[in-house]
């Protein structure tokens, strides 16, 4: 008699033997030759594969007579669903193309110019592609159907389909999701307090808190809606359950990883006048260790109407953040930035933050933002309740008015991105061109491009004291200082530069220069002094030169940032000349235009 840890042992064992030979036997027998990096030198013979295939039926005869002679139950199916697997394997190895840039690679030795413009560009393209391949995974295989009036959603949802244009897919099923409600979609770095903050405005204990990391599943809040728990499952499954049960459902603790594959859950709050009709969606907490909480916050942003991006009042501003907010405009949605836990902060400090936070996100997006402290502890529940009627609830109200004109124009931006797709192809086609519709180029460089826009951002930032407390410790002379601080921003530039790639066509000297002019420096003191000597070099150097350095930086960068947006619009021109679709039916992809041009209320005669 087998005791059950002997039982467990062999089930494991066992089950390891089926499943490595199975593998095997499929990557041997599918090995194609055509892999960069083949792991077989050929492919298995038929008759080869043939003989493996009935030994392998064999094992599994003996495998289950010796489990029925011991009593031991097998599962009829897995426990893992195949594209949440690979979603998995696919978060590991993103990690793994960040280790592809320079920036890494540097620790292996000397990189020069081109070998770090080459891996940047490597780096950018594989974290492109493999984010496409997470999106196509998340997506289910059948999208959400338009509602029954809407005919330009269905005509979007068949043509993404039918040409396979996958970057087009999560924003198509965003439309069809559409509740006719206004959707806040409230995001930010973990423990940035969004489940705090949502408590506290409708003032009630229902989402869990914690230090830790705690929501691990989208929840949507739904305003006037029927105080009830709904769970949809990724398989398309959708549970009722006890309210109570919310916290076992959608926190880390209860749900770790998202374990039981919820899509999402739906609370109803009951009446809450102040909201018009609001969702309010609390996200996992980006920056946390699951890959699942990215996705699950980014790939709601495409639904909602406005973001609320919460920043903790005591931390710095990062990149995280910066990409949130651009996420959220990407989306077409309103954004509000929070400084949240303010109560920790004295209020000199608060406005301090608020004031450099207006400023570096404004720099970064290129619009005005606007920035409210907020605290969610009870003894500032007053001032709470004020910024709701005086901020929030006209803003929703106004929303509300205009969601169903937010939509259609949302709607109609997708669909002449998508009629530009097909009548590129139709051009290529008629040209002779073979080659299929390729995004990922169009998406690499926008990739690249953003990460370059955030590294002139930081430059305008860092580099003035960066340059002041160099040139302190270097004893550097004015001469000295310029010539480094205009090594700097050329070597900023050149990097910018090669975001666009050589087939950009674009010279170094069409770049803009750094013109500053340094002012006479102060004598530096007797190298005697030492430490102290380099202090008081730095504080003279601050207040004669910081301002104008500063300036000078800025400046700059702000060419850079206006140079970067003009070339990039044209390589994005050149990529897109070079797409087409030739494997469509030239027939049935020319009808398609024209229903799609006169559905977005074109003439036909605007087809050329």
């Amino acid at each position: 008699m087998l005791s059950d840890n002997q039982r467990r042992h062999l089930v494991q064992s066992l089950a390891h033997i089926e499943q490595t030979l199975t593998d095997a036997l499929l990557l041997g027998a599918q090995a194609r030759g055509d892999e960069v990096f083949p792991r077989y030198r050929t492919a298995l013979s038929a008759a080869d594969a043939a003989a493996l295939q009935a030994a392998l039926q064999r094992l599994r005869g003996s495998l289950r007579r010796f489990l029925r002679a011991q009593g031991i139950a097998t599962p009829r199916h897995g426990e893992l669903d195949p594209r949440w697997a690979l979603d998995t394997q696919i978060t590991l190895l993103r990690n793994v193309a960040l280790e592809l840039r320079p920036a890494h690679l540097a620790g292996f030795g000397a990189l020069d110019e081109d070998g770090a413009a080459a891996c940047r560009a490597l780096a950018a393209e594989i974290s492109a592609l493999l984010e496409g391949m997470q999106d196509g995974l998340r997506i289910q295989e059948t999208l959400a159907q338009p509602a029954p009036d809407d005919t330009l959603g269905a005509l979007l949802l068949e043509l993404v389909q039918r040409y396979r244009l996958g970057e087009y897919r999560a924003r198509v099923a965003a439309l069809a999701a559409r509740s006719g409600r206004v959707e806040v979609a409230v995001v930010g770095r973990v423990s940035s307090g969004k489940s705090s903050l949502l408590n506290a405005l409708i003032e009630r204990a229902l989402l869990p808190v914690g230090v830790v990391p705690v929501t691990a599943v989208t929840t949507r809040l739904l305003a006037d809606a029927e105080p009830a728990l709904e769970l949809d499952y990724l398989d398309g499954r959708r549970e009722q359950r006890p309210l109570d049960e919310l916290a076992q459902h959608i926190s880390e603790q209860g749900n770790p990883g998202n374990r039981e594959r919820l899509a999402e859950v739906r609370v109803g709050l009951g009446a809450l006048p102040w909201a018009a009709q609001a969702v309010f969606t609390d996200t996992p907490g980006l920056g946390a260790l699951q890959g699942h909480a990215r996705a699950a916050a980014l790939d709601y942003l495409p639904r909602s109407d406005l973001g609320l991006l919460l920043i903790d009042a005591s931390a710095t501003l990062t990149e995280l953040e910066r990409d949130l907010a651009q996420a959220v405009l990407d989306s077409g949605a309103t954004l509000r930035v929070l400084l949240t836990k303010s109560d920790l902060v004295d209020s000199d400090a608060v406005r301090e933050q608020s004031t450099y936070l207006a400023s570096q996100l404004g720099a970064a997006l290129n619009t005005t933002v606007q920035i409210d402290a907020l605290s969610s502890v009870p003894a500032r529940r007053d001032e709470l309740r004020a910024w709701r009627e005086r901020e929030l609830q006209p803003l929703l109200a106004s929303l509300h008015v205009d969601a169903a004109a937010r939509s259609g124009t949302r709607a109609l931006v997708l669909g002449r991105q998508i009629l530009a797709s097909l009548r590129l192809a139709a051009r290529e086609q008629d040209a002779g061109n073979t080659a299929t519709l390729d995004s990922t180029p169009l998406l690499a460089l926008e990739t690249a491009t953003r990460a370059q826009h955030h590294a002139i951002a930081e430059f305008s930032e860092r580099a003035p004291a960066a340059l002041l407390r160099r040139a302190a410790l270097a004893r550097m002379g004015a001469a000295a200082l310029g010539t480094l601080a205009a090594d700097i921003a050329h070597q900023l530039a050149r990097q910018t530069h090669a975001t666009l790639t050589a087939e950009a066509g674009d010279d170094h000297a069409a770049l803009p220069t750094f013109d500053w002019q340094p002012t006479p420096w102060p004598a530096p003191p007797p190298r005697t002094l030492g430490t102290l000597g380099r202090a008081w070099q730095r504080q003279r150097l601050q207040r004669s030169c910081g301002p104008a350095l500063q300036q000078a930086c800025r400046a700059y960068a702000a060419a850079l940032h206006a140079w970067l947006d003009a070339h990039v619009t044209a390589r994005q021109r050149q990529l897109r000349a070079g797409q087409s679709a030739g494997a469509a039916d030239p027939v049935q992809l020319a009808q398609d235009i024209t229903r799609l041009a006169t559905a977005l209320g074109n003439s036909p005669s605007s087809l050329s």
